[in-house]
């Protein structure tokens, strides 16, 4: 590590005696719970003290959350749940310089894979908190604009992320899923895929790179990856670095079916890359939007619904901090 990254990623050791954990109870199936109760033991063990954070909606829980951040008595923010559940927390605690720590227990846990954190394992997690070793990291933003049309600007409005970001045949496999009601838990997303895949063409994208770079024509999907992988384990941007002030952008271009299968079937490896339909590039921001048929067209980040289309999505260098296990 130079100098200059150093100063741009600090790391080193925050004292932990006491911290916010925030739960999502529903996670993983209901594995959450379980996840919470042991974690909550470990952390008596050692001594830490335990303010327990869980809202009956989304904006409670960040309300709540916003209120323990500025705690100046409160150590770290730990999350117990799965990716959605970190996001939400993103949201109040990016740029605050408060550790946020993680005991993974979604279905996905794709920041966990990311920082090399237990998973399945929550006590083991817990210990990682107590240990208080952190790192800053870049995370990604999404900036809603006003309009659809080419002269839209960005709102104001904002979400964090901490993995990937994307549109286009993924979002629409979300979109469906969350329109569903049967059936449940992760045959639900596997029913969706389906069916959207046999009724998907490639849709018409501008993807504007802030160096100038234009992508203009039909896709099958855009990722925008602060980390590697989403959607508990796709390496859909497989050479991304969370600590290099860039977005890693993959975009699967016009495909048929059976070439947008085979470029999907190496999606957990990361070798979809060497696909000739698939494209990657770096960038610090984009701005995406979709200028097909009218129709909502989404972006998801870390799994969960962002805003619709256009979006710029940008990386923040060091706007991060996660505790993590020692080198």
């Amino acid at each position: 590590m130079t100098e200059t990254s150093a100063r741009a990623y600090p790391l080193g050791y925050q004292a932990i005696r006491n911290i916010a954990m925030v739960t999502n109870p529903k996670a993983g199936h209901g594995i959450a719970q379980k996840a919470a109760e042991t974690a909550a033991a470990t952390f008596a063990d050692a001594g830490v003290g335990v303010i327990n954070v869980q809202g009956s909606s989304s904006e409670q829980s960040r309300s709540l959350i916003r209120e323990v951040i500025a705690d100046e008595r409160i150590d770290a923010l730990v999350v117990v749940g799965g990716d959605g559940m970190v996001n939400l927390a993103l949201q109040e605690q990016a740029q605050t310089g408060l550790p946020l720590g993680i005991i993974p227990a979604g279905t996905g846990n794709d920041h966990a894979r990311e920082y090399n954190l237990p998973i399945g394992d929550a006590a083991a997690a817990a210990k990682v908190v107590i240990d208080g070793f952190y790192v800053g990291t870049d995370l990604g933003r999404i900036s809603e604009h006003d309009g659809a049309g080419p002269a839209s600007s960005p709102t104001g409005t904002q979400h964090w992320f901490g993995t990937v970001m994307c549109s286009g045949f993924d979002s629409l496999v979300s979109d469906r899923v969350n329109s569903m009601r049967w059936p449940h838990g992760k045959n639900r997303y596997n029913v969706a895929i389906v069916r959207e895949f046999f009724r998907f063409h490639s849709l018409p994208f501008v993807i504007e790179l802030d160096d100038g770079r234009v992508l203009d024509g039909p896709i099958t999907l855009a990722a925008f990856g602060n980390t590697k992988s989403y959607g508990g384990g796709m390496k859909m941007c497989p050479n991304a670095d969370h600590a290099d002030g860039l977005l890693d952008i993959t975009v699967i271009g016009r495909a048929s079916r059976r070439r947008a299968a085979l470029a999907f079937a190496g999606v957990f490896k990361g070798t979809h890359i060497k696909e000739p339909e698939v494209s990657t590039y770096r960038a610090k921001s984009a701005t995406v939007r979709y200028v097909g048929p009218p129709r909502t067209m989404n972006a998801y980040a870390d799994g969960d619904f962002m805003a619709p289309l256009p979006v710029t999505v940008e990386v923040v260098q060091a706007a991060g901090k996660y505790l993590v296990p020692r080198p």
